[in-house]
């Protein structure tokens, strides 16, 4: 049986940040086994694959983009992907080996990927590459950052829980681009570069990073599917006479690849209903807020209904 979701409140820290903030991945949250793994399978686990699933039916395109992939980074994240969930779910996963290539059974779903050393697929025809399928088996978002002696770039993004952004604007592009419309982060993109190249170095970090819901839709995509209102596809819109309020949070996990200088993030979404929040921690979310900027606010669409939200969650603390 799977686990209950972890629980992570980075706000409680009463400011909201855009800065890196890494901690090592042995870092306790107070989740147990949960925190030390790359990938957090729990009872969620179908919610994310039939996500996965409907934008796969969609267009699979819009989710998943590619630019210049070098093939020994494409090999060497898949095999890391698929020995990393055997490692951490053993009663799930099987990861095996040989001469011929790599298999992973998934047990959980009766799956079985196979693949040769070279990363071709020899089997299931339904996934565009071994990166796709290996996608398929995790709720995590994954993204691949690239360096070369050309410069740097983000050469694969697989992400079926875009949160107000599409792949397809990002890829391909170098890291100081790919943030250049996050609100105060001009500071980062000055030193990006010694950033990322303390990131690739084998080993594994996490970050977390939050704003708010009015809904608790994983795909977000700019572009909504046919046949839905955009209005109604964006969500963002926070009604005092029904109000609907979750934190959207994020756990990222950077892992470095000196051999081939790359680096993989993982993004994993989370919701908590602001309505199941304790007294503390509503005033330390209130306070988050009122610590954004007006840049900020407006980069999350909040600007317009910042007060509002201010003023609910108050009255919220009053019933606590």
């Amino acid at each position: 049986m799977l686990p209950k979701p972890a629980i992570y409140r980075p706000f409680l820290s009463g400011k909201y940040s855009v800065a890196p903030g890494l901690h090592a991945l042995e870092t306790d949250f107070g989740n147990g086994s949960a925190d030390q793994h790359i990938f957090q399978l729990d009872e969620q686990y179908n919610h994310f694959r039939d996500n996965k699933d409907s934008c796969r039916r969609e267009r699979i395109e819009k989710y998943y983009v590619r630019a210049r992939e070098l093939a020994t980074t494409q090999i060497e994240i898949a095999r890391f992907i698929a020995h990393h969930l055997a490692t951490e779910y053993p009663d799930y996963f099987m990861f095996s080996e040989s001469e011929n290539g790599c298999k992973l059974a998934n047990r959980l779903t009766e799956t079985q990927l196979q693949w040769d050393k070279e990363n071709n697929r020899l089997e299931n025809l339904v996934y565009q590459s071994v990166l796709d399928a290996l996608a398929d088996q995790v709720p995590e978002d994954l993204a691949i950052w690239q360096k070369t002696d050309g410069g740097d770039y983000i050469s694969t993004i697989h992400l079926c829980s875009p949160n107000h952004w599409s792949p397809t604007e990002k890829v391909g592009k170098p890291f100081s681009l790919v943030h250049q419309p996050v609100a105060e982060m001009e500071q980062l993109r000055l030193r990006y570069q010694l950033m990322l190249d303390s990131l690739l170095r084998p080993n594994t970090w996490v970050r977390l990073a939050w704003g708010l819901s009015t809904d608790q839709r994983l795909n977000h995509h700019p572009e909504p599917p046919s046949g839905m209102l955009e209005a109604e596809w964006k969500g963002r819109s926070f009604n005092r006479k029904n109000p609907k309020l979750f934190v959207r949070m994020e756990r990222q996990t950077l892992t470095g690849f000196p051999e081939t200088q790359a680096v993989l993030f993982t993004i994993r979404t989370y919701f908590t209903d602001t309505r199941k929040l304790q007294k503390n921690e509503l005033l330390a979310l209130i306070e988050a807020i009122q610590s954004m900027s007006e840049a900020s606010l407006r980069y999350k669409s909040l600007l317009a209904s910042r007060d509002q939200i201010i003023d609910w969650l108050t009255s919220r603390t009053s019933l606590l």
